[in-house]
C-alpha cells in the first residue's frame, strides 16, 4: 500500500511568499496611495487634510501648476492665519458634489490645457465668529506622473 504524501512545508511557504510578492507588485503598480487610486480619492483626501488643518499634507496633493501659485510655507501660514486665526474656525464641513469627467480643461487663460479631468463642486461650511459661512469651489483632479493631483480654477 502506497502512503499519500502531504505537501511539504517548504512548498507551502514558497507559495505564500509568491502570493505576497505578487500583491506587493500589484500595489506598487497602482501607486499604493489614495491619491494615485482615483481622482475622487485625491479630492476627498485633499479636503480631509484641510479639515484636519494639515495644510502641508493638502499642499502635497496639489498639481505642480498649483505649487507654482503657492509656496508650501506660505500656503500653510495663510490657511492657518485666515481660517483658524481671523475667522476663528476650528473645523468645517465639506460636501463634495457629483464627479464629472471632462475631456479637457484649462486652469487659467494662459495655463496649460489638461486632458481627462475630473471635476467636482466642493462646498465648505464654516461655523465662524462671523456666523455660518459657505464657500463653494470647483476642484479638479488630473494625473501627474502617475498620481492624481488637485487643481483649482483660475480662469477669470
Amino acid at each position: 500500500m502506497r502512503r499519500r504524501r502531504s505537501p511539504s512545508l517548504p512548498l507551502m511557504a514558497g507559495l505564500v511568499l509568491l502570493v505576497l510578492i505578487m500583491l506587493l507588485f500589484l500595489r506598487s503598480c497602482t501607486g499604493g496611495t489614495a491619491s494615485a487610486g482615483s481622482p475622487e480619492d485625491a479630492i476627498k483626501e485633499f479636503y480631509e487634510s484641510e479639515q484636519e488643518a494639515d495644510f502641508g499634507k493638502a499642499w502635497n496633493l496639489f498639481h505642480s501648476e498649483m505649487k507654482k501659485r503657492f509656496k508650501k510655507s506660505a500656503y500653510i501660514q495663510t490657511k492657518n492665519h485666515v481660517f483658524l486665526g481671523h475667522m476663528g474656525v476650528e473645523t468645517f464641513e465639506v460636501d463634495i458634489g457629483e464627479m464629472e469627467k471632462l475631456k479637457e480643461w484649462q486652469m487659467s487663460k494662459d495655463g496649460p490645457v489638461f486632458k481627462d479631468v475630473t471635476a467636482a463642486e466642493v462646498t465648505m461650511t464654516y461655523n465662524s465668529q462671523f456666523g455660518v459661512l459657505e464657500i463653494a469651489q470647483n476642484c479638479y483632479a488630473v494625473l501627474e506622473k502617475g498620481e492624481w493631483k488637485v487643481l483649482w480654477d483660475y480662469d477669470y
